[in-house]
């Protein structure tokens, strides 16, 4: 008896070792692109969110969610509490003193420029209405809103205690 057993143990370790592994692939297209679309179904993929201004030679900077140190060191950072697509879209970068200073040149833009935001395969254009300093502690351009607007942040050269704040509303 032990020796049946033995070799249907053997039988079967042998049979198991030959079968193939089988490995599922998703491909990238699997889900509707309607899903993308809903800030409920967010999946952070640094390829599908960027920014680009074409006035200062901005060209589809990734954007990562999160303003620390090191999201800010190497993407254009999205402040968390922050809308994704619809309302107030916050983002922030460095403008001096980084190796990527990706707002150092939005001291230049003017009212009317343009500024295209890509978010999972849409794309919003936005046009520049304000351009402010503000101080290091006042928020309210970050507020929640109903309209459909774009705030980039960034720090005032020589000035620690300021704030640059270009808001710019959606075309659609």
């Amino acid at each position: 008896m032990r020796i049946i057993i033995t070799l249907f143990i053997l039988l079967l370790y042998f049979n198991l070792t030959k079968i193939k592994k089988v490995t599922l692939k998703i491909p990238t297209d699997f889900y509707p692109k309607n899903l993308y679309q809903k800030e409920s179904f967010f999946i952070q993929k640094e390829y599908n969110w960027y920014i680009s201004i074409p006035k200062i030679n901005l060209n589809n900077i990734p954007i990562k969610d999160g303003i620390s140190d090191d999201i800010l060191e190497n993407y254009v950072g999205h402040f968390p509490n922050s809308s994704f697509l619809k309302g107030n879209v916050c983002l922030a970068a460095h403008n001096n003193g980084f190796s990527n200073n990706y707002f150092s040149n939005i001291n230049m833009l003017d009212v009317n420029d343009k500024i295209y935001y890509y978010y999972f395969n849409i794309e919003k254009i936005y046009t520049v209405k304000s351009i402010n300093i503000i101080d290091e502690n006042n928020f309210s351009a970050l507020d929640i809103d109903n309209n459909d607007k774009l705030t980039l942040i960034t720090c005032v050269s020589n000035s620690p205690h300021q704030r640059l704040c270009v808001e710019a509303i959606c075309e659609e």
